[in-house]
C-alpha cells in the first residue's frame, strides 16, 4: 500500500471514529426525522440518490442495502449528514463560495468536481443527462442540460451543463440548496460533489 493510500485510511477511520461517537449520542429516532431515514429494527435506512443504505450505530457499520460494503470517504459524508440534516430544504440555491469556507476550498472543488465535469460531459451534455437520470436525477429547465439530484434526502443539489461550441469551450456548474451550507462544511461539499461527478461517469459507463 502506498504511505497516501495509508494516510488516507487513517484519516477516514479517525473521521469515522469521531462520527460514530457524536452519532451514539442522539436519539436515533431523531437521527432519522431530521435525515428523511427510516428505522427498521435497530437500523437506519436512508436513501442516497437511487440507493438505499443501511446504518447499525450498534455494530458502527454501513452498508448498501444489497450487502454490498460502502466506501469510508462516503461513509464520512453520511455520518455528517446524518448529524447534520434540519428535516428540510431552503428552496433556495446558493453558490459554493456562498457556504462558510468556501473561498477557501473553491479551488479544491473546482478541481475535484467541476472540471471533470466538463472534461467528462462538456461535449456530451444528452450523456450527462441520461447517465444521471439514471442515478435520480430530475431534468429542470436551467443551461443547456440541467439536473436536480438529491443527493441525501434533505440535500438537493444542482448540476448544469453549457455546451461550448468553435468559440467558447464547455462550462458547468454545481450549485446548492442553500440549507447544504448548514448541513455540511464546505470541505465535504468539495467531496461530495467530487463523488457525484463520479457516480454519473460510473452510471454513463453502466449504460453505454
Amino acid at each position: 500500500m502506498r504511505e497516501s493510500d495509508k494516510s488516507e485510511d487513517k484519516r477516514y477511520s479517525g473521521a469515522l471514529t469521531k462520527a460514530w461517537e457524536e452519532i451514539e449520542s442522539r436519539d436515533l429516532s431523531d437521527i432519522s426525522a431530521l435525515s428523511g431515514g427510516a428505522i427498521k429494527g435497530r437500523t437506519l435506512e436512508i436513501d442516497i440518490l437511487d440507493r438505499r443504505s443501511i446504518v447499525d450505530p450498534e455494530s458502527n457499520g454501513i452498508i448498501w442495502a444489497d450487502g454490498s460494503d460502502m466506501e469510508d470517504d462516503l461513509k464520512v459524508l453520511l455520518l455528517h449528514y446524518l448529524l447534520g440534516a434540519e428535516g428540510k430544504i431552503d428552496d433556495k440555491w446558493a453558490s459554493y463560495r456562498e457556504f462558510e469556507g468556501g473561498n477557501l476550498y473553491y479551488s479544491v472543488f473546482h478541481g475535484r468536481a467541476i472540471m471533470p465535469l466538463i472534461s467528462s460531459f462538456g461535449e456530451d451534455p444528452e450523456g450527462f443527462a441520461k447517465a444521471g437520470e439514471a442515478i435520480g436525477g430530475s431534468k429542470v429547465s436551467r443551461g443547456d442540460v440541467s439536473l436536480n439530484f438529491r443527493f441525501f434526502p434533505f440535500l438537493l443539489i444542482n448540476i448544469t451543463l453549457w455546451e461550448g461550441d468553435e468559440e467558447v469551450p464547455a462550462s458547468a456548474n454545481i450549485i446548492f440548496d442553500s440549507a447544504t451550507g448548514r448541513i455540511l462544511p464546505a470541505e465535504d461539499l468539495a467531496h461530495l460533489s467530487a463523488e457525484l461527478v463520479q457516480m454519473i461517469k460510473a452510471s454513463r459507463s453502466r449504460i453505454s
